[in-house]
């Protein structure tokens, strides 16, 4: 059931879940998500909660770099490096969306060739 929910999550990047919730469901500690912060990785969501609360985007980067801790062993702050990349990757795959969308439908296809 958990995994049902995290998926929705990780759609709805409009979402809001605090740093328990996105811990659980990212598996990194509370602590480690704390670091990515102090890192500038990871920005909290402004307002004033007992707990701090993040935007649901952050869901699937996380995930994706939490394995990849995981499966390469590596240290915190290359996470935070890598959590940075894929965010840039992600925001300039969007903007590569938009652009190709304003392409004649012509040139459209010949770039996805």
């Amino acid at each position: 059931m958990f995994d049902e929910q995290s998926q929705w999550l990780s759609l709805d990047t409009s979402a809001r879940i605090s740093l328990t919730e996105l811990a659980d469901c990212c598996g990194l500690t509370a602590a480690e998500l704390d670091e990515l912060v102090y890192y500038n990785a990871l920005t909290p969501l402004d307002g004033v909660a007992p707990e701090r609360v993040f935007s649901a985007h952050w869901v699937v980067p996380l995930r994706k770099v939490a394995k990849m801790r995981l499966d390469y062993d590596l240290d915190l702050f290359t996470v935070a490096m890598m959590l940075g990349q894929l965010d840039r990757i992600a925001q300039l795959e969007q903007q590569v969306q938009s652009l190709q969308a304003l392409l004649p439908v012509q040139q459209r296809a010949r770039h996805h060739e």
